[in-house]
């Protein structure tokens, strides 16, 4: 099966806030992830477009090496970065080599963009848990504990975030969720006639063109 495959010059036009970014790592730790999860996918994020029209990316990572568009600083945890540069960081720094999109299919409403803002000012602070924390906090998701906000790895802030937008359902716990929870493999729970497209591949030789 031929996958579907774009230039970020074709997908730039088209991103909205909501759509999902899948990345596959390259680093040990991104790889064990994905051993573990038995998945090609080790992170997750999400795509907001600003007013301006600029694409972000909001984000839990335990990199600090892009500066954060709203704080002015350079910060692990929960972060809201430039799209396009962190692709091309994380090409050029050898920290992921294959990304994908999943396009959301929902309305965005002002009160979509409101409950956003709202949540990013809220959690902003937070940081990123160490592995041991992040993996403890996946083991209680899955008994329906329920983890604070104090740090996000990045599918509990990817979760959160569309349960906070009304977009996927509260009755599992956001700290439950991994990478390959937001594949085209596993179901979400969206609500309402939210839908996710399948995995768009991006040619990631475009990002630095």
């Amino acid at each position: 099966m031929k996958l579907l495959t774009v230039t970020y010059q074709e997908i730039e036009p088209k991103l909205q806030t909501g759509d999902i970014l899948l990345a596959h790592g390259v680093a040990k730790g991104s790889q064990r992830i994905e051993e573990l999860e038995h998945c090609p996918w080790s992170h997750v994020a999400m795509v907001v477009r600003a007013p301006d029209g600029e694409v972000l990316l909001w984000e839990s990572t335990s990199l600090d090496n892009l500066e954060d568009t709203r704080l002015h600083v350079k910060k692990s945890g929960p972060q809201l970065v430039k799209l396009r540069d962190r692709l091309t960081s994380d090409v050029g720094n050898h920290y992921d080599s294959i990304f994908a999109i999943r396009q959301l299919q929902a309305e965005r409403t002002p009160e979509m963009q409101d409950l956003l803002d709202r949540f990013i000012e809220e959690v902003h602070g937070a940081v990123f848990p160490d592995k041991k924390r992040m993996y403890w906090e996946i083991i209680e998701g899955k008994f329906g504990i329920t983890s604070s906000f104090r740090d996000f790895f990045c599918s509990k802030l990817l979760a959160e975030t569309y349960i906070q937008l009304k977009l996927l359902t509260s009755a599992k716990a956001p700290n439950s969720y991994e990478p390959k929870d937001f594949t085209s493999k596993h179901r979400l729970s969206l609500l309402g006639d939210a839908r996710l497209s399948d995995e768009i591949y991006l040619n990631a030789s475009s990002f630095s063109a």
